[in-house]
């Protein structure tokens, strides 16, 4: 969070699957009964490789984030150093990038691109179905009324809005002549359709019935967060050629 907020998002996301540990000596530090300490990171292999590989001012900006937290002060750790290492036991999760996304002016849907990716990485699968959701709402609303320039009286109704903004973008199948157009955007929907379902099913959103036994799976969470994200790219960039038609024609 802190690098992020300091705009290295690039350092954030190196760190994502990483724990850390710290290790205190019994030698005293510069502070009246401060303990001279190292900061270890631990990461999965290919993320350490990186680490490793980062400039002296990476490697500080890290440092000085560390800091924040535990800043120098008297009887406390006094960290002198990171030492990044290797955990094969950590997981890389691998995620769809969404970098077109990046030029969106609305932060709240990069938010919920970090929290699918957040949910992801702490294994609250019912928590990265629910994001998921949201994030295809936050971008149907965003383009909706971005084109409108009109509130939309969004009632929960995800596939109802979805069909209001492929009205908007052009997006009907039954337009296409291409058969393969046909089925790419009819996949669209259909999956659009059925995070909603999922996220109404099973995620946190509501509450749940003792019948429903079943807890949904990693490997559903990570499919719905890369196909949501995915969707939102392809949403935003339709969107975006659509309104670069309109000034081109104007």
């Amino acid at each position: 969070m802190i690098l992020q907020h300091k705009k290295r998002s690039n350092l954030a996301d190196l760190l994502k699957y990483s724990r850390s540990y710290l290790n205190e000596s019994s030698t005293y530090g510069h502070y009246l009964y401060s303990t001279l300490s190292t900061f270890r990171i631990f990461s999965p292999l290919k993320q350490n490789e990186k680490l490793t590989q980062l400039s002296g001012q990476d490697c500080n900006e890290i440092y000085k984030a560390v800091l924040l937290i535990y800043p120098h002060k008297q009887e406390s750790p006094e960290i002198t150093c990171i030492d990044y290492e290797v955990d094969f036991e950590l997981e890389e999760i691998e995620l769809v990038e969404t970098n077109e996304l990046e030029r969106i002016n609305f932060e709240y849907i990069h938010e919920q691109i970090k929290k699918c990716e957040n949910k992801i990485t702490e294994k609250d699968c019912e928590g990265a179905v629910t994001n998921s959701r949201t994030l295809l709402e936050s971008i149907c609303l965003f383009i909706y009324e971005n084109t409108k320039d009109e509130k939309y009286d969004y009632k929960g109704d995800l596939i109802k809005l979805y069909k209001e903004v492929s009205k908007i973008l052009n997006m009907n199948p039954a337009d296409y002549a291409d058969d393969c157009l046909k089925q790419i955007l009819s996949g669209v929907f259909s999956i659009i359709n059925g995070i909603s379902t999922l996220r109404n099913d099973f995620s946190d959103a509501h509450g749940r019935s003792p019948q429903k036994l079943y807890k949904i799976d990693e490997r559903h969470a990570k499919l719905a967060v890369n196909l949501s994200k995915s969707i939102a790219e392809y949403l935003f960039l339709t969107y975006e050629k659509t309104e670069n038609n309109k000034i081109a024609n104007n």
